[in-house]
């Protein structure tokens, strides 16, 4: 890559190491103010005659060296970009690859719905981000692991079964399941807010079941197969596609080691009938209840350990909400105490809550926006877009439904995940701006232009060739790499997005400036090649965001 060559000459050339950096306002690489400063005072260099220096030890590659601002940039010249662009070209894979990536193994815990429970907006935020995080980390060479941590385990599957058992028909519930299901525990927690003693009931329940009592096991168990068939239902529609499902549950037989072990390690303490492991700084973790019952910590700690032990992670990646930090915090410091994490990094990558413009989304009071809703009303604004612009479109109803969910989900990678969302229809399913259409458009442009060059010159190959109009385009694409290295070091999708976005307007103000195929089949050929790349590009970062390309709309 280019990037390590001046690096290396740069080095060479100054006698100590160090790493260009990318995206600056001048240039396509920069040595920033606080480096460019100790340079200048160790060599007792002006910024421009450090810039010079620079300049000889890379001038077969750079345009020219310049210190502007504090930063000394450099400019590639017009021969090393197109060089670049070949080698990207030719080796996509192995171009995006980072050395830091190789023999490393990265699991991701995401999505992570609830049995029983309606698919809402709510998850989205964990399945879309955590699905294009695992997409970037693997693009860039590591070896990646996706686990769907559903919730199916907990108090609340005693409050469940109870329900079930008081208020329920099983031959009922079969017609309509999730609605079912989510109705009776919307109800049991209205009940509960009169009858306190239901929650004990729940809690009696929940512990049968962690016994083994046949009945509560199999309500439990039609729980399941009923939310499961839902869930791959809402995957598909969303092209969503994680590697390993595995419920808490799976862990139920592997607590007694863990819970086991930690005791051995002279960690656990009772504490007012109940067993806990003292943090420092942190509140107690609390690991069994007074009745013996585990709990979420408990069941993330054999989680883990099972990740560890199977997967050998160099990091585990936790896709979750951010009011989950103190959970997370504590996982990380029972299992350093316990010795588990001398290989393995816990990095917790919380994201903000999609809320209602009344407060949170509540799955117990009854307040959610289904996705499956958000996706009917995304799709017939695209319905009416494409019946207006292109009537005559093949497969115009699949056309629209790609349409709709690449738009919800790109509104929500654009954001930064840590922030908090106010749901709000008009701008989840906006068509417009800095959304899924318009990148769509933009791909779909692409591909008109180069199915234009095939019917104007018929097998014309595409020649590489760089027009000065087009050298800012270029080195654009070029930054696709950092960009995709910036977003996995942060786990922020909206890093891609933002590239993304900003590619398809410069394409975009290219295409306008530019008349790409012409009378002449060879000044055609040559004004084709940035389409090319760009489509390419484009199509990278699709699937990266896992967003649907489509070449005609």
């Amino acid at each position: 890559m280019i990037k390590s060559d001046l690096e290396k000459a740069i080095s060479q050339k100054l006698g100590n190491e160090f790493s260009l950096q990318s995206g600056a306002r001048f240039g396509d690489f920069f040595i920033s103010p606080s480096i460019t400063k100790e340079l200048m005072a160790e060599r007792d260099l002006s910024g421009e005659d450090l810039s010079r220096d620079i300049f000889e030890s890379i001038k077969d590659n750079a345009e020219k060296v310049v210190f502007e601002g504090g930063y000394i940039n450099v400019y590639l010249s017009k021969k090393t970009i197109l060089e670049e662009l070949l080698i990207l070209e030719k080796n996509t894979e192995a171009y995006f690859a980072i050395d830091q990536s190789k023999d490393k193994t990265i699991v991701f815990d995401y999505s992570g719905p609830n049995i029983a429970k309606p698919f809402s907006v709510g998850h989205l935020r964990s399945t879309v981000i955590g699905q294009a995080n695992y997409n970037i980390h693997k693009l860039i060479g590591y070896h990646v692991v996706g686990v769907n941590h559903i919730g199916d385990w907990g108090t609340q599957f005693g409050k469940l079964i109870y329900a079930i058992k008081t208020w329920g028909n099983e031959d009922e519930i079969a017609k309509d399941p999730i609605a079912s299901l989510n109705a009776l525990y919307v109800r049991f927690h209205k009940e509960a807010e009169d009858d306190e003693s239901l929650n004990e009931c729940a809690r009696e329940w929940f512990k049968k079941l962690e016994d083994g009592d046949e009945e509560a096991r199999r309500l439990w168990q039609k729980c399941i197969d009923w939310s499961m068939s839902e869930f791959k239902r809402v995957y598909k529609i969303i092209g969503v596609n994680i590697d390993n499902t595995q419920g808490e549950s799976f862990y139920s037989d592997k607590l007694d080691a863990v819970i086991q072990e930690i005791k051995t390690k002279g960690l656990l303490k009772e504490s007012e009938g109940a067993f806990v492991v003292e943090l420092d700084d942190l509140p107690p973790a609390l690991i069994q209840k007074k009745d013996l019952a585990t709990l979420y910590l408990t069941r993330d700690l054999a989680a883990l350990k099972y990740r560890l032990d199977t997967f050998m992670p160099t990091e585990i990646i936790y896709h979750v909400g951010n009011d989950q930090s103190l959970h997370f915090r504590q996982l990380a410091a029972v299992a350093t105490k316990l010795g588990w994490l001398d290989k393995t990094q816990i990095t917790f990558a919380g994201h903000g809550l999609i809320k209602l413009e009344t407060g949170k989304m509540s799955t117990r009071k009854g307040q959610v926006i289904l996705l499956d809703d958000i996706i009917n009303e995304a799709k017939q604004k695209a319905l009416n877009i494409i019946n207006q612009k292109n009537p005559d479109l093949k497969n115009h109803d699949e056309t629209a439904m790609s349409i709709a969910v690449s738009a919800i989900k790109y509104s929500d990678l654009v954001q930064n995940r840590k922030s908090d969302i106010v749901f709000s229809f008009d701008k989840v399913v906006t068509l417009k701006g800095n959304s899924g259409p318009y990148l769509q458009y933009t791909y779909a442009r692409a591909a008109s232009i180069l199915r234009k060059l095939d019917s104007e010159f018929p097998g014309a190959a595409v020649e590489a060739y760089l027009p000065e109009e087009g050298i800012a385009l270029a080195r654009h694409i070029l930054g696709l790499r950092d960009a995709l290295i910036q977003a996995a070091r942060t786990s922020s999708p909206n890093i891609v997005c933002d590239f993304t976005f900003k590619l398809c307007e410069q394409f975009n103000g290219y295409y306008e400036t530019k008349k790409i195929v012409t009378k002449n089949r060879q000044e055609s050929s040559r004004n084709s090649y940035l389409v090319l790349l760009v489509q390419t590009i484009l199509g990278i970062c699709f699937e990266t965001l896992a967003l649907d390309k489509l070449d005609e709309i």
